[in-house]
């Protein structure tokens, strides 16, 4: 029972830390450059309280969600441990794999979350946040069936892909930073690979760039949208 406790803490520790570390660098951040710009109108000033419950049932699901995953990598042959078995394939190739078929999923299941069946009943309370600044906090408001299916999506993808255990540290964490920059107004990107204006459209525009981290299927699929500046007025 103390080693459980001691390991929750531990993780919603860890959470807090990264969502008050994405925050400082977003403020620091802006101090030498502009904000994306947002209607403040659109902006979801006050948490209520099922959005309180909400982020908290999914941080505790982050806790078990990080349990199935360290005992899925201690136990699976496909990840490698040993510093010597570290090669260019299992880690930077593994990695970039992971957000692949990663993004596959997510960005197929937030298509199903928009179909109207469903909309209302399960990924409509993100959506009353059109202008999001919290990072993190916005990032896990979500109902939490959604935020179940999409950490166990990460899961199931290192199941998958053979792969070296830094790279699953690297895509847990980077996942987990990147999720919180796409909730923030930092105008942050990856040439080629990632930019948080992609996640700012969806949230104005809830039927285009539906993928979390790439949107390599957004263009396949057809459901990407360039970024445009909002109206403010």
């Amino acid at each position: 029972m103390a080693h459980s406790v001691a390991f929750s803490a531990l993780i919603l520790a860890s959470m807090e830390a990264l969502a008050r570390g994405v925050n400082l660098i977003t403020a620091v951040a802006l101090r030498s450059r502009a904000p994306l710009p947002h209607n403040p109108k659109q902006h979801l000033d006050t948490l209520e309280p099922l959005d309180r419950t909400y982020i908290a049932v999914n941080k505790l699901l982050t806790v078990l969600f990080v349990y199935h995953l360290l005992r899925a990598v201690w136990t699976l042959p496909s990840v490698a441990w040993k510093l010597s078995e570290i090669t260019l394939l299992n880690t930077v190739g593994s990695l970039g794999a992971f957000f692949v078929l990663y993004d596959l999923m997510y960005a197929s299941f937030h298509r199903f979350l928009h179909a109207r069946a469903v909309y209302k009943y399960v990924h409509k309370h993100h959506h009353r946040q059109i202008s999001p600044t919290r990072g993190q906090y916005d990032a896990i408001n979500v109902h939490p069936f959604e935020f179940l299916v999409g950490e166990y999506f990460h899961l199931l993808v290192v199941v998958v892909i053979p792969c070296h255990v830094l790279a699953v540290l690297t895509f847990v964490v980077a996942g987990g930073v990147l999720a919180s920059l796409n909730h923030t107004r930092l105008g942050f990107r990856i040439p080629g690979l990632y930019d948080v204006k992609n996640h700012d459209v969806h949230h104005r525009w809830p039927e285009q760039n539906f993928g979390q981290y790439i949107m390599l299927w957004d263009y396949v699929f057809g459901w990407y949208r360039d970024y445009a500046p909002p109206k403010l007025a």
